[in-house]
């Protein structure tokens, strides 16, 4: 089994200095985006694997949702799989929500992987790709797969996979489906 290491998970925020600290922490350098992922979050220190779903993406960072996040100040390696296309990055565990998820900041990106996030990123803000994707070597690519033959060819447009991801996210809000039910709708949508 492996070892975690004893720092917090959450760090309190017991005076006001401490929760002036935690918003200064907290604030962004870039955007976050609605995005959905499958992720793996490495720990070399303590050898532990953890997979989950990123659920935000920023050129600084992702939140990934997972039931065992890693302590704050941890470094790892975060893999996204994502539109066959992979990105990977060192990190640092920025702040983490026990059993629900970890924020990461990353902290050494190679330039094929930079130009992986500039496309996802772009694509979720609705800025032109075709520049970009082009830029895109092939060794960040996995396997093709062909897009559902029940979306619309429309569905490949950001606008619309943006609007569609918050009426998931609202109609989960709402209690009209479950966790489940938007799982498999985003992995579809998302693809």
């Amino acid at each position: 089994m492996s070892e975690r290491n004893n720092r917090p998970i959450v760090s309190p925020a017991s005076s006001p200095e401490a929760s002036q600290k935690n918003d200064a922490r907290n604030r962004r350098a870039g955007t976050r985006y609605p995005f959905t992922a499958s992720a793996e979050v490495f720990e070399p220190r303590s050898n532990l694997k953890v997979t989950g779903r990123c659920a935000d993406l920023s050129a600084g960072g992702c939140y990934v949702d997972t039931p065992s996040p890693l302590s704050v100040g941890a470094k790892v390696r975060i893999r996204i799989a994502h539109e066959n296309r992979v990105f990977e990055a060192a990190g640092v565990v920025a702040y983490a929500h026990v059993r629900m998820g970890m924020g990461l900041s990353f902290t050494d990106l190679k330039r094929e992987h930079q130009a992986v996030l500039r496309v996802w990123i772009s694509g979720l803000s609705g800025e032109p790709l075709a520049e970009q994707v082009a830029a895109i070597p092939e060794t960040t690519k996995t396997l093709p797969t062909s897009p559902p033959e029940e979306l619309p060819a429309r569905a490949a447009d950001p606008n619309v996979r943006l609007v569609l991801y918050k009426v998931i996210m609202l109609m989960v809000r709402n209690q009209m489906i479950t966790e489940n039910e938007s799982t498999e709708l985003l992995r579809l949508l998302l693809r």
